[in-house]
């Protein structure tokens, strides 16, 4: 094994959350050596779908010149159909930036690599993390092989876990299983092609259609001219997907008609394959302890139907460097604001985690939520786009006035029955309360399960398997401390 080498900060991961801890950090002059076990490009599993908030944390980290080299569709507007009932709005700019892109991830990851490395960030590629080090009951490093076989340590004043939901990090510190998760009702199914429409207006604009129980998505995407359709169905149809996927893929377009009309003309020599995934339980796992944290969807992952996940990866890795910066001389302070970062990550993301998991219900969509749309319409200014974007939380977009007129609209309706909105509205109302509730208890590492929200029974993944735990080094003698 080679000397022992010093770092203020490792990351295990070079994806969206690594990277956009890496860079701050690299840029303010801190040594940061990043492992990641593939090298770039390198394929994930994602729909890769950022709004203006996500374009806007891309531009924090130093990667949006090269994402816009690549020439993505620019994408202003939203919009969301539920039956006979549609909102189109634009984004909401953040920094400055009014649009999003939709950019593959073997494409996107390689500029995020190539702007950290840009800032000073060391990434090593083809790099296994093996097991952390341990001095005195607290991380102080990691052990690591290169692609050569060769072993390696590194000493430093934080490890952070951004390696997924399969964190061998999370498994190392004994933070693996979740302390609360939800079970996904819908599964992904999903490909490419070349954009049929010539409108400027379905080039600018994400489309979701919500028709009896199913959900459709278009994202215009990179490069420009190919289009990304996705459909959310119940998560037991991946399988009928994985069987027949062309004739799955037709079942799905012919129940989403307006969809349908959307693609007249494909070229369907421009499909790719169809790609698919029935298993992504949301959680959140505790994600910091003495020398260690976990960052993006290491630490917590929310149900993909809002699109918020690749978002919140990259905010959440800058925002942890920001936290540290200052602190990386002192473990006794690198650990407080490790901690303090984990409770200001829960208390950001609960809210959009919430509104994930009632999508994921697999149900038509309710009829206050019709109307609300119905008396939302076409804006020329943001309103229920920042459910997408997140400029205001969910409960400051769906206020109780608004809510309440809704539902005073839908009992009204003749041709919606009145038992099921008060039933449906009952049951939402019990929901939104408990929400409500747990927002302004802001516990550390809140755990109990809200009816119509976290659902029961999510399965998940054995731990990866931990090398085995090197001895602990001693303690360095006061002399050397004063050193």
């Amino acid at each position: 094994m080679s000397e022992v080498e010093k770092s203020d900060v490792v990351v295990v991961g070079a994806r969206l959350a690594g990277c956009a801890l890496a860079a701050p950090l690299a840029r303010a002059g801190r040594k940061v050596v990043v492992l990641d076990r593939m090298s770039f490009p390198s394929d994930q599993l994602s729909t890769h779908v950022l709004f203006s908030n996500g374009v806007a944390e891309l531009a924090s980290l130093g990667a949006l010149p090269r994402i816009l080299a690549l020439d993505p569709t620019k994408v202003h507007r939203v919009a969301l159909h539920a039956g006979d009932v549609c909102m189109v709005e634009p984004m909401r700019p953040f920094d400055g930036i009014d649009y999003g892109v939709c950019v593959p991830r073997d494409m996107q990851d390689v500029c995020l690599v190539e702007a950290a490395r840009e800032q000073g960030a060391e990434i090593r590629e083809r790099s296994t993390f093996e097991s952390p080090l341990w001095r005195n009951g607290r991380v102080s490093g990691v052990r690591y092989r290169d692609g050569d076989g060769e072993e390696h340590e590194i000493e430093a004043s934080l490890v952070v876990g951004a390696d997924g939901r399969r964190s061998s990090v999370a498994a190392a510190v004994g933070a693996f299983a979740p302390y609360r998760r939800s079970r996904n009702g819908r599964g992904l199914v999903f490909r490419y092609m070349d954009d049929p429409s010539a409108d400027p207006a379905d080039r600018d604009t994400y489309i979701q259609w919500r028709d009896g129980t199913s959900f459709a998505y278009a994202f215009p995407c990179t490069p420009a001219g190919r289009l990304l359709v996705l459909f959310m169905g119940h998560r037991d149809e991946v399988s009928d997907a994985r069987r027949d996927p062309e004739g799955h893929w037709r079942r799905k377009v012919a129940e989403h008609p307006a969809l349908a009309r959307r693609l007249a003309g494909v070229d369907e020599s421009s499909y790719s394959k169809v790609r698919s995934t029935a298993s992504t339980p949301a959680f959140f796992r505790a994600s910091s302890g003495p020398g260690w944290a976990l960052a993006g969807d290491a630490g917590h992952f929310k149900d993909p139907v809002t699109g918020q996940g690749m978002r919140d990866s990259l905010w959440m890795g800058r925002t942890l460097a920001e936290r540290v910066m200052p602190a990386l001389d002192d473990p006794a302070a690198v650990d407080r604001v490790t901690r303090e970062w984990e409770a200001a990550r829960d208390r950001h993301c609960l809210p959009a985690y919430h509104l994930a998991n009632i999508d994921t219900r697999v149900e038509t969509s309710s009829p206050v939520l019709r109307e609300v749309l119905r008396h939302g319409g076409v804006r020329s200014e943001p309103d229920l786009a920042d459910l997408f974007c997140r400029g205001r939380e969910p409960s400051e977009v769906l206020t109780l006035p608004r809510v309440l007129r809704a539902l005073g609209s839908a009992f009204a309706r003749a041709d919606v029955p009145r038992r099921e909105v008060a039933a449906r509205s009952i049951a939402e109302a019990k929901r939104d309360i408990l929400i409500r509730r747990e927002a302004r208890r802001d516990e550390f590492r809140p755990a109990r399960p809200i009816p119509g929200s976290d659902h029961p029974g999510a399965e998940f993944p054995d731990p990866p398997a931990p090398a085995p735990r090197a001895a602990e080094a001693p303690a360095p003698e006061p002399e050397a401390v004063r050193a």
